[in-house]
């Protein structure tokens, strides 16, 4: 299964791969993809995620997914919390922006 495989996957059967529903798991299981990939998962995601979210050539140390938790929840978010309704959200908006770049990704990549 190649990467953007994977990404689709996730969206139709999150608990193949997740024990939970929460914004922060679907987080930890993709950074845990990309370190088991040395990184080359998601290289680029997070200036990917940031100019489409405030446009070409800004960059940012703000991680991606603080970047689109942001994004859905804005003053709307708690600390760190988020309702379920903004979790969903922002689990969609991940997705969507995972499969764009993966769908631009020219390298070839497969999970084993």
């Amino acid at each position: 299964m190649d990467h953007l495989q994977l990404a689709r996957r996730l969206r139709i059967t999150p608990r193949m791969f997740l024990p939970d529903d929460r914004y922060a798991t679907l987080v930890a299981f993709l950074e845990g993809g990309n370190a088991v990939t040395n990184g080359d998962f998601l290289r680029g995601f997070n200036e990917w995620v940031q100019e489409r979210l405030h446009g070409p050539g800004y960059r940012s140390s703000v991680h991606w997914s603080a970047e689109i938790a942001e994004s859905v929840a804005g003053r709307a978010r708690n600390g760190l919390t988020m309702t379920e309704a903004l979790e969903e959200q922002a689990k969609e908006r991940l997705l969507d922006e995972l499969d764009g770049f993966l769908s631009a990704d020219p390298r070839p990549a497969t999970v084993d």
